[in-house]
């Protein structure tokens, strides 16, 4: 039998929805955190707490006043669905903008303007739960994104099979947890980037 150790996030730590932050043996899941097979995820960016007197974990939001989007600007999002021609995102943060958005958050990435090479299909290269960085084209009448600079595409995807964190390996994403194998568009910075500094 394999006995697998995990180790409490420490806390004030920044997160990223989809991150790892406790256990259901340690902690509760509380405001901003939900439990998958045992284990205690953020279900949004921001800083993770500790409730000790109700022993819970908390993850609260780095933003206070609401924020528009605006063309131009970077933003994260949460890749909701993957369709034959576009990918549908939920906006979650503006980069260097610490407050919640307002307004509609939900973005449309078309597969032209995934890549400045050809895709033909863009489950090939975004899955949903994925998180990107990508630029907002334009706002009105919805907001329409891009991931074709070096510094756009997915900056932490999870194992399709285990839900573990993929970790990049040359050219492809690999979990090493179950050793499973997957293609992303991702960022030069993938499993790189500095949560803090969002």
């Amino acid at each position: 039998m394999i006995i697998f150790m995990v180790k409490m996030m420490t806390e004030d730590k920044i997160v990223l929805p989809g991150d790892q932050v406790s256990t259901s043996e340690e902690l509760l899941p509380g405001n901003g955190t939900y439990e998958e097979d045992g284990i205690i995820r953020a279900t949004r960016i921001g800083t993770y707490i500790v409730d000790e007197q109700n022993r819970k974990a908390k993850v609260k939001p780095l933003t206070s006043t609401p924020v528009l989007i605006k063309r131009g600007d970077i933003i994260l999002a949460k890749v909701g669905s993957v369709r034959s021609n576009m990918i549908i995102a939920d906006v979650i943060h503006v980069t260097g903008k610490n407050r919640a958005i307002s307004g509609d958050t939900n973005g449309t990435l078309r597969v032209s303007e995934i890549s400045n090479g050809y895709i033909k299909d863009p489950s090939t290269e975004f899955a949903p739960g994925d998180i990107i960085r990508a630029k907002v084209t334009q706002v009105k009448p919805n907001i329409q994104l891009a991931t074709k600079d070096r510094d756009l595409g997915v900056i932490k995807a999870l194992c399709g099979k285990c839900r573990h964190a993929l970790v990049r390996k040359d050219n492809i994403l690999e979990c090493n947890n179950c050793g499973y194998k997957e293609k992303r568009t991702t960022a030069i910075d993938y499993g790189d980037y500095d949560i803090s500094k969002l």
